[in-house]
C-alpha cells in the first residue's frame, strides 16, 4: 500500500458497484474495483449520470478496491442508495491534500479521532501509518451504538480502539475529545489527526495548540469542481478547500475565522455547524 499523488484527473471514470453493505443507519459502504490511486484524507466527486454529481472522502484505495462510505443527507444520496450491485456510477479525481504520513514512522504514536462516518477515511490513514511503522490508536465517537462504525475493523487492523457515545450504549459515556485528553495524560502522542463534525474538530485542534502536539484536521466544505475552478469552496479566509485541504494543519484551521462556525451552502448563504 503506497501514500500516492498524482496527476489530477478531471473526467469521471465509470465503475460499477462491486459490493455495498450498510455500516449503521443511513450510512453504507460502496465497493468498486479498481483504483483513484489516492493518498489517505483525499476525496473524489462520485457522478450520478443526469442527475447530481458530490464529493465524498475516500476510505480505502488498495487491494484493488475503492470504498466510499456514505450517509444519506440528501436528493444525491437518497438515489445513490436506490442502486443495486452493479449499476454504473462516475468517479473522478482523487482530489486535494491528504493527510501526513511519512515514510519512516518507527516509534511514532499516532491518534487518530474520528465522529460519525468521518471515521471512514481514518481507517485508510491508520493502514498507511502502520504500514510506515507507527503505533496507531483510534478514538471513534457516535450519537450511540447504532450509529458507530468502523469499530470492528479498527480493531482487526491492530489499531488500539477507543469508542465513546454519547448515551454510553457503547464505549464510555461521552465524547472523543474526553478519551483523547485522558490518553494525552498516559502516553507521548506524537500526531493526531481528524475528521468529523467541526465542532469536534475545532476543540480537538485547541488541545493539541495549547499542549504543543502536531494535529491535522479534515475540514469539509461545498465543492462542485473539486480542483479550485468554481471557488465555491473557499474559507472565509479565501482559500479554496479542495486545494489547500481538505486537510489542514491545527493553527492553520484556527486562523480560519469560519472554522467551528458556520459553512456556506450552494447558494452561498450561511449554515452554522
Amino acid at each position: 500500500m503506497k501514500n500516492i499523488h498524482h496527476q489530477i484527473n478531471t473526467e469521471p471514470q465509470a465503475f460499477a458497484i462491486h459490493n455495498m453493505w450498510e455500516e449503521a443507519k443511513n450510512i453504507r459502504t460502496f465497493v468498486f474495483k479498481g483504483t483513484l490511486n489516492s493518498a489517505p484524507g483525499q476525496f473524489c466527486m462520485l457522478w450520478l449520470p443526469g442527475f447530481d454529481e458530490k464529493p465524498f472522502s475516500i476510505a480505502r484505495d488498495y487491494d484493488g478496491e475503492i470504498w466510499l462510505t456514505i450517509c444519506k443527507v440528501g436528493p444525491a444520496t437518497e438515489k445513490l442508495f436506490a442502486f443495486q450491485k452493479g449499476d454504473k456510477i462516475g468517479l473522478r479525481g482523487s482530489y486535494g491534500h491528504g493527510f501526513t504520513v511519512k515514510k519512516n514512522e518507527i516509534s511514532k504514536n499516532i491518534v487518530l479521532v474520528g465522529g460519525g462516518y468521518g471515521t471512514a477515511p481514518l481507517h485508510f490513514t491508520g493502514k498507511v501509518h502502520q504500514d510506515a511503522g507507527a503505533k496507531v490508536s483510534m478514538i471513534i465517537g457516535a450519537r450511540n451504538k447504532d450509529f458507530l462504525i468502523w469499530e470492528k475493523e479498527s480493531k482487526d487492523s491492530g489499531f488500539q480502539t477507543l469508542v465513546a457515545t454519547d448515551d454510553g450504549s457503547a464505549g464510555i459515556k461521552g465524547y472523543t475529545t474526553h478519551i483523547l485528553e485522558n490518553l494525552m495524560e498516559k502516553e507521548k502522542i506524537d500526531l493526531v489527526q481528524t475528521c468529523g463534525p467541526e465542532i469536534m474538530m475545532k476543540i480537538i485542534a485547541q488541545i493539541c495548540v495549547k499542549k504543543g502536539i502536531a494535529c491535522e484536521v479534515s475540514i469539509e466544505r461545498y465543492m462542485k469542481c473539486g480542483f479550485g475552478v468554481c471557488g465555491q469552496c473557499v474559507t472565509e479566509s479565501g482559500e479554496k478547500m479542495c486545494q489547500t485541504g481538505p486537510v489542514v494543519r491545527a493553527e492553520k484551521a484556527l486562523d480560519y475565522p469560519d472554522f467551528g462556525v458556520f459553512h456556506r451552502g450552494p447558494e452561498g448563504q450561511k449554515k452554522n455547524w
